[in-house]
């Protein structure tokens, strides 16, 4: 049982820090569209949309990361 516990209490850190991570990626995300928007030439807008696009790219993988571990903290949790 206290491996259990520690299985656990592990899958909750990880899902803490990953609830913190994806507002972080929607608001760099939001940066980098307004810094593009900000400029007229296309190399400096399409460079700000690229690093936008990377941060969706990685909020997506952060919530599927999430999703996994809320299933294993369940399954963690049932037995």
């Amino acid at each position: 049982m206290p491996d259990n516990k520690k299985l656990i209490k592990g899958l909750k850190a990880k899902i803490e820090a990953i609830v913190i991570a994806i507002p972080r990626e929607i608001e760099a995300y939001e940066y980098y569209m307004e810094m593009a928007a900000q400029y007229e030439d296309q190399a400096s807008r399409e460079m700000f949309e690229f690093l936008a696009k990377q941060e969706m790219a990685h909020k997506d993988s952060l919530e599927k990361i999430l999703t996994d571990l809320e299933k294993q903290l369940e399954k963690a949790r049932t037995g």
